[in-house]
Order: structure tokens, then C-alpha cells, then sequence
């Protein structure tokens, strides 16, 4: 694979390469961006040495990065005992290179141009030959001073300007439990790995593509018929734990799997109103309610304006839940709504008639919610806000970004996607 290949081209080679369980890819420099290797090899042998050191760290990590399933990555570098060329990189540029990164812990760019580098280089092949002519008193009193050495001085300023940067721009003011915060509030609004795996399993058995449980993973023995245009139909094994075996495909929220799933059912379920494969409305007989408890699912949008006069248009999906009349509702938290939804097992069924009966009730008396649907809009706004602001100060604490410009608006009405109501049993 050289950089003469396009990117596309350099995939469909990496694409016939994977396919075999032993392989080896012998790479130029082009290895050092654009192609990601994590999930096919577990190692990297350098066996050129570049005039920039910082290649060999993009190399590696180009195989050393997340979503590498092996627990070692083994980087070896080759090069000759009897190349003098070879030893004088080694003594100008790789050594010096990993004597920083062991003092500061990363890569510190050599701050000149590929031109100069080169000649100091070349330059410490000839330093180490004995002089045999005489010095004239005009050689004494030129700079002595050695290309190696300049190359070497800018380096070192250079790793003093990043320890200052380091130090200006320390994340000492960064506490990893208001990260967690924010992002287990986001894990729990997008939806986790568990979230995922449900719901691919569930829509897969009612698009008639079930998953096979397998060793390593899920066996996709049909892809469902909507999403053949989009994945085709060629049998898949995946997973949804990261990062995934050897072989094995990882399938996450935003996987085409998952995106061409979701889009389809909400397609169909607000198109086809016959017989969709995922209904807006249902009624289930459960033991995990004592009263009848009514959900909705709710689609909120948002305009968020910033200090800098732009607003954008943002748009989430809600559930929430109450018991009794819709008159007097009695609101149920987040928390308990989700619980309720997780741990739902019909435990009887109703006549069909009962069940329309009890959703038209429903749907008749939305107006009288709507108040109280606009007081839940403001609040999950006033709530987007506060975990906004909590992001921005965190990650901009250092730059003053002032917060109290920040605004966050309800658009109304709301969307009702769907209504179930659950029937103590």
C-alpha cells in the first residue's frame, strides 16, 4: 500500500487483506495517516526509519488505539548495525525523541523543516571521520557549533515552550465526577449498550430476522428486509460490547443497523396505519403496576441561542408517565418511568374492544394535558441548560466563556409519538 493508492483504494486492499486469518500488510509512509488497523493487526514493525521521528508514533497508532481488541500491541523497530546512515538517525533524531517522551510523556514535534533535519544528519556521518588537514586560523574562528547541535537546541526550546503550554493549559480544574455526571446523563438519554442490544433483538424478531446467541457474539443469519439496500444481504456476526472480538462486527448506536432499525419502525408506525410493525399506542395487562398507568412518548424541540448570536434547532425524544385521570394526573420521575418500562412482562391480555376503548379515552383528554406537558418543556429546558452550561464551564474554564448569554427555549407545541398504558393485572 503506497501513498500513490487513493484512500478508497487503500480501504478495498485493507478489505482483501482482512479476509485471511494470517496476514502481513507491507505499508510505505502512507501507514502514518487514514487507515485505521486496530481491528486486524496486533503489531507494527518499522523497518525504514523516517527523518521525522513523529512517524513512527503515528504508525503505531494507527494499530494502538481504541477499539483494539488485543490486550498487547507489540512495535518493533528494525534497522542496521552496519548502516552508518541507520546509526545516525538513531543518534540524531529516534534517541532524542524517546528521551523526551519519557520525560514529558508525549511527542514533541521537531520544530524544523524536513530539509535542515536531513542535513544534520548527513552531516554526523562526516563528523565522525578524523580530520587530516590543518586548521587555518579563519576555521577558528568560525561557529563550530554542529548541525546536530542546532537541531538539538531547537528541540529542547521547543519542549520548554510545550512544558509551559502544558502547565498554562493544565485540566487541574477538571473533577472527573462532574464529567461522569454529564456523561451517564447522556448514556441515559441516548441509551446504553443493554438499550441497543434490546432493541436490535426486538426489532429483528419482528422484522423476521432473529439473532442467534454465539460464542463471541450475535449471528445475523438475515438482514432484514427493509435495510438489504443499505447493508445488503450477506450474513453478519456483531456485537455490542466494545471493543469486539477478532471477526466480529461492533454494532453501536450509530451503526447502520441501528439507524436504518429506527428509522424504518417510526417510518412505518406513523405511515401505516393498518397493521405497523411498531404501533404508537398499545395496552398491556401487567403485575408491575397496582394502578393504571398511563405513558407517553414525546418528541421536544429546542432553539439554543448562544453569546454569539447563533441559534440552533435541536430536538429530543421523552418519556413520561402518570397514574389516575388525566385531569388530576399524578406525575411519575424519569427514573421511575424508565424502570416501569424495563421490567414491563404482560401477565394477561384484554378484548380488543377494551383496549380502543381505553386508548381513545386517552388520546381525547390530551388537551387537558397540554398545560401540564408545556410545564415538563420548560423544565427539561431549564435542565438542558443548567448540564449545557455545567459543559461549557468545565471543558472552557480556562478561556472565561461567559454562560449567562446562553438561552434555551421550548418550541410548541410538542409531538405525541405514542401513548401505552400499562393495567395492573
Amino acid at each position: 500500500m503506497t501513498g500513490e493508492l487513493s484512500e478508497d483504494e487503500r480501504e478495498i486492499r485493507l478489505d482483501e487483506l482482512k479476509a485471511s486469518p494470517q496476514r502481513v500488510m507491507v505499508a510505505t509512509d502512507c501507514l502514518s495517516e487514514g487507515v485505521n488497523l486496530q481491528e486486524h493487526f496486533t503489531a507494527a514493525i518499522h523497518y525504514d526509519l523516517p527523518w521525522n521521528p513523529n512517524r513512527l508514533e503515528q504508525r503505531e497508532g494507527r494499530i494502538d488505539r481504541y477499539g483494539q481488541p488485543s490486550p498487547t500491541v507489540k512495535c518493533i523497530l528494525l534497522y542496521g548495525q552496519d548502516n552508518p546512515v541507520d546509526g545516525a538517525v538513531l543518534e540524531v533524531l529516534i534517541r532524542k525523541a524517546v528521551t523526551i517522551h519519557r520525560t514529558l510523556g508525549i511527542t514533541v514535534p521537531v520544530p524544523m523543516d524536513s530539509a535542515t533535519v536531513q542535513e544534520a544528519v548527513f552531516k554526523s556521518l562526516f563528523e565522525k571521520v578524523p580530520a587530516t588537514r590543518q586548521l587555518s586560523l579563519f576555521d577558528l574562528l568560525q561557529d563550530t557549533q554542529s548541525p546536530v547541535a542546532t537541531v538539538h537546541q531547537n528541540w529542547d526550546r521547543a519542549v520548554e515552550r510545550e512544558k509551559q503550554n502544558r502547565t498554562r493549559f493544565a485540566q487541574r480544574s477538571i473533577k472527573p465526577e462532574e464529567v461522569e455526571r454529564e456523561l451517564l446523563e447522556s448514556n441515559r438519554i441516548l441509551g446504553s449498550e443493554a438499550d441497543v442490544e434490546q432493541f436490535v433483538k426486538q426489532a429483528c424478531d419482528r422484522l423476521n430476522a432473529s439473532l442467534v446467541k454465539q460464542k463471541n457474539g450475535w449471528y445475523l443469519p438475515n438482514i432484514p428486509h427493509c435495510l438489504i439496500p443499505v447493508l445488503g444481504d450477506k450474513p453478519r456476526l456483531i456485537t455490542f460490547s466494545h471493543p469486539a472480538p477478532e471477526g466480529v462486527e461492533h454494532v453501536g448506536r450509530n451503526h447502520p443497523l441501528v439507524e436504518g432499525l429506527a428509522r424504518y419502525l417510526l417510518e412505518d408506525a406513523l405511515e401505516n396505519r393498518q397493521s405497523p410493525t411498531a404501533a404508537r399506542c398499545g395496552v398491556t395487562v401487567t403485575d408491575a403496576v397496582t394502578v393504571p398507568t398511563s405513558i407517553l412518548l414525546l418528541r421536544l424541540r429546542y432553539l439554543l441561542e448562544s453569546n454569539k448570536h447563533s441559534t440552533l434547532l435541536a430536538e429530543e425524544c421523552l418519556v413520561v408517565g402518570f397514574t389516575g385521570s388525566p385531569s388530576q394526573p399524578q406525575w411519575l420521575s424519569d427514573e421511575e418511568t424508565l424502570a416501569l418500562l424495563q421490567r414491563v412482562e404482560p401477565g394477561g391480555d384484554l378484548p380488543l374492544q377494551r383496549k380502543r376503548t381505553a386508548i381513545e379515552r386517552i388520546l381525547s383528554n390530551l388537551p387537558v394535558l397540554e398545560s401540564h406537558l408545556e410545564q415538563i418543556a420548560q423544565t427539561r429546558s431549564q435542565s438542558l441548560l443548567q448540564s449545557h452550561r455545567r459543559v461549557r464551564a468545565i471543558t472552557n474554564s480556562q478561556f472565561a466563556i461567559n454562560n449567562s448569554q446562553l438561552r434555551v427555549q421550548p418550541q410548541l407545541p410538542m409531538d405525541v409519538l405514542g401513548v401505552y398504558l400499562f393495567q395492573p393485572l
